[in-house]
């Protein structure tokens, strides 16, 4: 467990705040983050097709569930629960752990036909099963939407901008830590849809791909912290690579080595 403390106030009052952090486990990325993600934070994990954002949101949520008991839940509105699971399962994430549930579309439709708060708004249905399942278990400490495109998809968004503050306000309300998981377009710089989601976010986490040239041209993956606030970070786009069971970040005076 790891926490910060940080020094607010005007000039005639400082007050020390404590702030306890959730470790990513991609291996060297935490140190460059002071320990982690701030606890009941909102962070985008956005990128293009192939940047493997729904991998590093499940690992995060996995790791955190082996290492240190923490409790996840990962709602897949894309996939379905078996392909989530057989696709970790190849990246030697073990799906059948205790701490981490993984719900599907269909399993919360079918809660929300059976809640006296009915709601045909599907960013408040999926907000509204986040907080019935921490009242099932007090324990419950992460959550990750993937996505949010398809969770968009699923409902008609008048306003963005209100709309979305309190659906992030209602999972920091909730008091988990959130990770939404946001698709990009190739050349499209947005990190969300609307644009107004990175304005509300508490981080940024991006996920890019690089074509590199050579003999064989092929493409590599990056990885940075665009955003994080109380965090003192790099604004370095690290190579990333994924091996054995976890990701790995690179910087800049390891490659040249």
């Amino acid at each position: 467990m790891v926490r910060n403390f940080y020094i607010t106030g005007d000039e005639t009052r400082n007050i020390m705040v404590e702030i306890e952090r959730i470790r990513t486990y991609v291996e060297r990325l935490d140190e460059h983050i002071e320990g982690g993600i701030p606890k009941g934070s909102v962070s985008l994990i956005c990128g293009m097709p192939g940047c493997m954002k729904s991998s590093l949101a499940y690992s995060i949520l996995y790791h955190n569930a082996i290492n240190e008991g923490r409790h996840g839940l990962y709602i897949t509105l894309e996939q379905s629960i078996s392909d989530l699971k057989q696709h970790m399962a190849s990246l030697n994430m073990e799906t059948e752990t205790e701490n981490l549930m993984i719900v599907d579309y269909n399993i919360i439709e079918e809660e929300a036909k059976s809640d006296m708060r009915f709601e045909t708004n599907w960013m408040k249905r999926v907000k509204n099963y986040v907080e019935d399942m921490k009242k099932r278990d007090e324990r419950l400490e992460l959550v990750v939407i993937d996505s949010l495109n398809a969770l968009y998809s699923l409902t008609m968004v008048t306003n963005p901008r209100k709309e979305i503050y309190y659906l992030f306000k209602g999972l920091k309300d909730i008091g988990v830590t959130s990770f939404l998981v946001s698709e990009m377009a190739p050349d499209e710089k947005k990190f969300s849809r609307y644009g107004v989601e990175e304005f509300i976010a508490d981080a940024i986490i991006h996920l890019d791909l690089a074509r590199k040239e050579g003999p064989i041209p092929e493409l590599e993956r990056y990885l940075c912290v665009v955003k994080m606030r109380s965090t003192h970070h790099d604004l370095q786009y690290f190579p990333l690579m994924y091996e054995g069971n976890h990701f790995v970040i690179y910087t800049k005076k390891e490659l040249e080595l």
